[in-house]
């Protein structure tokens, strides 16, 4: 059993290719195999394997998927195939792309289906240096009309800037770009290269640990401080590697959901914990999404991290980092140095509980459940799922189907876990204004939270 997250029954979210075929061929990818050398067929999946898949989702009660390649509007029929049955399963979905292909027509149909949100990659404001590092020509202006097509529709538009030795000056001019073209979210992540892509393209690409502070994150720090977009990493930063917890609390509990929350699939079926890693655990056509989920327990019993992270006070936040990105899998992330200089964790709390005694909740809508054994998953938005106690749970379903408000003195808890729900969005003031946060752990929300209150 995993000190930070129950060990679950199935995978709450799943990260699904629907297609290898990619239009690009970035030099960061961690689809190595990609490169002339290592030829590979590409593979699609078809609408009968989709169905296949999609009857699995249904029957082990996955919350959210994400649907992705190589890049996957080449597949369109599946795409749009997944999103509607998706839909009337009431599954919520979101979408990876990198919007070359994208057009006004296509978007439209997209939101139309129910799409709210899609993660794109724009690695730099210099055309040139954006369209180097994807290998083609003319993909920077390509993707930036993607980019307004998506925003146009209505689909909130995440970006991603992986962060290389061509780029890591780029940080704050991209940002301000982004934001004035619409972007909701700002992700600046380092390039973790595939288990088996060896030593050579890390050493071409990537940033040395001095300049990741300096030049990615105070930089992405600035971005956010004068046009107010959402900033983030897609990648967990260790937290004795930040230090100061408090500038770089927008980098701050992120966690890693592979093996633990979520599952991988190939478009060929084949599933893996993170889709960096090179190791399989099955095909999901073949022994089931079940079977593959079991066959990655490795990952939920903690055993893949140092003692030296399981010993540390910051675990429950940090989960010990990339368990990628490390020399072995259970090795430290290359970025950990040691916890001795941080603080403690009581350092990003907000005291809320005076807040708390005051305030009227209400339980919103959009919450999702499901019972495990011991206790029941909630699904807040998107891939944001934690756990909560069956007797709190019972009580939030019987106040989601009334809609009847609450106050701490009629909560079935005590005000600790009450603060939990409300820094975690599972419950809300009737004033609250809503938005998604960036981190699966509202810390770098905290003081919207309390203005809020």
């Amino acid at each position: 059993m995993s000190i930070f997250f129950p060990n679950i029954s199935a995978p709450s979210n799943m990260d699904i290719e629907i297609t290898s075929v990619c239009d690009l061929k970035c030099r960061h990818c961690y689809n190595f195999w990609r490169n002339d050398d290592i030829p590979v067929p590409s593979t699609k999946m078809s609408i009968e394997q989709a169905d296949s898949l999609i009857d699995q989702i249904i029957e082990n009660k996955v919350f959210h998927i994400i649907l992705t390649g190589g890049e996957c509007l080449t597949n369109y029929t599946v795409l749009t195939h997944f999103m509607r049955r998706l839909g009337d399963a009431e599954i919520s979905f979101s979408m990876n792309s990198n919007l070359r292909i994208a057009n006004q027509e296509k978007m439209d149909e997209l939101a139309e289906l129910g799409l709210p949100h899609l993660l794109t990659s724009l690695n730099s404001y210099m055309p040139e240096v954006n369209d180097k590092m994807v290998s083609r020509e003319g993909a920077f202006e390509q993707i930036v009309n993607g980019i307004r097509c998506a925003v146009q529709a209505g689909i909130r538009v995440s970006t991603n800037m992986i962060t290389t030795q061509l780029n890591k000056t780029h940080v704050f001019n991209t940002g301000l770009f982004l934001k004035d073209i619409g972007v909701t979210n700002f992700f600046t992540t380092r390039m973790v290269p595939c288990t088996s892509a060896g030593s050579e393209l890390e050493k071409e690409l990537q940033i040395h640990p001095g300049e990741e502070k300096t030049l990615i994150l105070d930089e992405a720090i600035r971005v956010k401080e004068k046009s107010g977009i959402n900033i983030g990493s897609l990648i967990q930063y260790p937290v004795c590697f930040l230090k100061d917890v408090v500038k770089y609390r927008d980098y701050v509990g992120r966690g890693c959901p592979a093996g633990r929350k979520m599952l991988c699939v190939n478009a060929n079926g084949n599933a893996q914990a993170c889709s960096h890693e090179s190791r399989g655990y099955g095909n999901v056509f073949t022994d089931g999404v079940k079977k593959c989920w079991e066959n990655m327990q490795m990952w939920r019993n903690d055993n893949l991290l140092p003692e030296i992270c399981l010993e540390c006070e910051w675990i429950m936040l940090c989960e010990g980092a990339c368990r990628v990105y490390t020399k072995e899998l259970n090795g430290m992330d290359l970025l950990a140095t040691n916890n001795i200089e941080l603080p403690s964790p009581d350092i990003l709390d907000n005291d809320l509980g005076p807040l708390i005694r005051k305030k009227i909740f209400h339980v919103p809508r959009r919450l999702r459940w499901r019972k495990e054994d011991g206790f029941t998953l909630v699904s807040v938005r998107g891939a944001s799922v934690y756990e909560v106690h069956d007797k709190i749970a019972i009580f939030l379903k019987e106040r989601q189907a009334t809609g009847e408000s609450f106050g701490l003195n009629g909560f079935p808890g005590n005000e600790k876990e009450l603060v939990r729900l409300v820094e975690l969005w599972i419950v809300e003031t009737s004033d609250a204004v809503v938005s998604e946060p960036v981190s699966t752990r509202a810390a770098g929300t905290l003081q919207n939270l309390k203005y809020q209150l």
